[in-house]
């Protein structure tokens, strides 16, 4: 995890880039947590308001020492600023936890409310059961609860910086966050986005749609995804790009991040054109499982690790896998994750102007 894509459709978005398929692995060899640099930032027009936030995070691969980046943003119609700062700070680090596991963290806010409240208040917040020394209940109290979880999942080094003073990654931000609340005033059904580690419904066991797609460069080996999740009139997308890969492989990473971005056990339907993922998941998995991970030819199955990464992911969640035909009617949220994934692929390394064509059936 790059320009973050914006759908004129809902004007709501969370996307993320990440320019290599495996999981990247920060630092030197000899390290044992990633280390991943984190600048957000959020805000509402009028406060309160509907708001947009923003997240960069960016790390280097082990092996080879390439950098990359995701990009997140989000927005909700009625919000504050401070709510805002919160929920990027918030999504960085759920999605860290959910694609990275733990991981060394320098976070960047122009937000003295964040910093400050995590490095000087929270103990005290908790101490005095979420109270303040006024005595007075203290404000986004379910933000403030996840980020004490999430603070626990990372070793985390708090920064303030100063707003508008010309940091570039601040200024990225900025203009992330500013992108996704503009989005809100393009359609008239704009709801609130929620965002990772926020519940997608209030349901105990929600229903969430996720539609997934991929756009593959065939002659560099390189290419992007893109997936939509909708639980009812909320949605959220992510995207993200690849090199040396595959348009099946990229397939399976879209499915695999859109199941790690549900932060409790859902039900699931998973739509795709591409019968290799359909028929990947729902059936050819458990044949490959039980012959010690090989065809009926006897051949190694490929994408083994990727495969094995949706498993992972899928297991608290109860899924249908359903392949949409060519003679059937496109939903729209497919074509949306289409689009994604082929501004995923503009953007990502093996970009050059050149076409690309969309993943279906390998």
């Amino acid at each position: 995890m790059g320009t973050t894509v914006q759908n004129t459709t809902t004007g709501k978005q969370i996307t993320m880039k990440q320019s290599s398929l495996d999981l990247p692995i920060s630092g030197d060899a000899d390290e044992t947590l990633p280390q991943v640099k984190v600048y957000t930032d959020g805000g509402c027009d009028p406060n309160p308001g509907p708001g947009g936030w923003g997240a960069i995070i960016q790390g280097h691969t082990r092996e080879s020492g390439e950098g990359w980046e995701w990009m997140l943003s989000g927005n909700a119609s009625q919000a504050t600023n401070n709510r805002m700062e919160l929920q990027a700070a918030a999504a960085a680090l759920a999605i860290l936890e959910g694609m990275l596991g733990r991981c060394e963290v320098h976070l960047y806010t122009d937000s003295r409310y964040l910093q400050q409240g995590i490095t000087q208040w929270l103990d005290r917040w908790i101490a005095q059961g979420w109270r303040t020394t006024q005595e007075e209940a203290v404000k986004n109290q379910d933000l403030w609860h996840l980020l004490a979880r999430l603070i626990q999942s990372h070793d985390v080094t708090w920064h303030w910086v100063q707003g508008h003073a010309g940091d570039p990654l601040n200024e990225r931000a900025d203009r992330l966050a500013t992108e996704a609340r503009r989005a809100i005033a393009t359609t008239a059904s704009a709801t609130d986005v929620p965002s990772p580690g926020v519940s997608l419904a209030a349901d105990r066991s929600p229903h969430v749609e996720v539609f997934v797609k991929a756009s593959y460069h065939t002659g560099k080996q390189c290419g992007g995804w893109g997936a939509v999740l909708r639980a009812g009139e909320h949605t959220r997308t992510l995207s993200g790009h690849g090199r040396q890969t595959s348009a099946n492989a990229l397939l399976i990473q879209a499915a695999t991040a859109a199941l790690n971005a549900l932060n409790r056990p859902c039900t699931v339907t998973v739509y795709s054109d591409a019968k290799y993922l359909i028929l990947g998941a729902s059936r050819w998995v458990a044949g490959w499982q039980a012959r010690g991970w090989q065809t009926r030819d006897g051949k190694p199955v490929a994408n083994r690790a990727a495969w094995e990464a949706l498993l992972q992911a899928a297991r608290p969640h109860r899924i249908t896998w359903v392949q949409v035909r060519a003679e059937q009617e496109i939903p729209a949220d497919l074509v949306w994750a289409g689009q994604l994934a082929v501004e995923a692929s503009r953007q990502s390394v093996c970009s050059d102007g050149n076409a690309n064509r969309e993943a279906g059936e390998q």
